[in-house]
């Protein structure tokens, strides 16, 4: 019951804040450095909005908006500095491109692992805590002072560079969220989990801490909707519907149409997309690479009753991808 409430509790949280960014914006900005601007529209956006060291913090930001969704309004900045915009619980993330869906389905997994904590270890998370450093600061310090104070065992703090970090001064947030916020500029993330008392002592008041690459370990990404109808499908006056085959899916015959909204890397969207049509995928690692395209870049697509062709067109034109399918692979490179 109480790991429901949690729940129900970070959902409200949740639909509060997408409320603020979807409200809208009329502002003007004119020759100011990301990281500023960022401080600034953080105030409109109730919560941090920070920048992302891989990305130039001085990036002029020149923006004029009537009456715009905030969150559009963020966007536009970021891909000022070919970035993208991570929304997460309790701040926005300004991230290089492609990184925006990895750091939300990291959040996701955070949340679903400490809700799954006891109740004691689980409060010690969630305890609301001050986050400011002044310029200078290294990460691997700010890290391992934060789990010490708190009383949690923090493993693999050596995997955090010994970087230095402008001064921040950010509103409180929770442990688990403050020390994800400091290690996903490196691609890191704490995994949380159960600590266990040795026999006969008192049990653990604070879980273990093991800090993991980002992406270890997360659930593949998932496409918001993908639907598919065929003719052959749909039974015909007077006779019953045939009975679905047990073998394994056909490729997909120009008669069936698709239904799809998305935003997921590249990758992961066609793996999806080459199981659903029945197809083994074949994407062109190395052609990618000279084009200068990630294969976690994020693909943004929404088509409607759309054929096969079509379907795969709306997911690789923006990219300038070609695409081949013989027999049942589809082939997926850059020219």
């Amino acid at each position: 019951m109480l790991g429901m409430m949690h729940g129900m509790m970070l959902e409200a949280a949740c639909l509060a804040g997408e409320a603020v960014l979807d409200a809208p914006v009329t502002a003007t900005w004119s020759g100011i450095g990301l990281r500023e601007w960022a401080g600034r529209v953080s105030e409109t956006a109730g919560r941090p909005v920070l920048v992302d060291h891989r990305l130039d913090p001085d990036t002029t930001i020149r923006l004029e908006c009537r009456e715009e969704p905030l969150l559009d309004v963020l966007a536009r900045a970021a891909a000022v500095a070919n970035g993208e915009v991570a929304t997460l619980r309790s701040s926005v993330v300004i991230v290089p491109l492609g990184l925006a869906t990895v750091v939300t389905r990291a959040e996701k997994a955070r949340e679903s692992r400490v809700a799954s904590l006891p109740t004691r270890q689980r409060s010690v998370l969630d305890r609301q805590m001050p986050w400011q450093w002044p310029a200078g600061a290294r990460p691997r310090d700010l890290v391992a002072a934060a789990a010490t104070k708190a009383g949690v065992t923090l493993e693999g703090t050596a995997k955090v560079p010994h970087d230095h970090l402008p001064a921040t001064s950010l509103a409180d947030l929770t442990l688990a969220e403050g020390l994800d916020l400091l290690l996903t500029a490196y691609d890191l993330r704490v995994d949380w989990q159960v600590s266990h008392a040795a026999a006969g002592s008192p049990a653990s008041r604070a879980p273990t801490g093991r800090i993991i690459a980002i992406d270890a370990g997360l659930a593949p990404a998932t496409v918001t909707a993908i639907t598919g109808t065929s003719a052959a499908a749909r039974p015909v006056a007077g006779k019953p519907p045939r009975r679905p085959s047990p073998d394994k899916p056909k490729p997909a015959t120009d008669k069936q149409t698709f239904s799809l909204q998305v935003a997921a890397p590249l990758e992961e969207l066609l793996t999806v997309i080459a199981a659903r049509l029945g197809l083994k995928l074949d994407l062109d690692h190395e052609s990618l690479t000279r084009c200068g395209i990630a294969p976690r870049e994020i693909v943004r697509a929404t088509v409607k009753d759309a054929s096969r062709d079509e379907l795969l067109d709306a997911i690789l034109g923006p990219l300038s991808l070609q695409w081949r399918i013989n027999d049942d692979t589809l082939r997926v490179f850059a020219r």
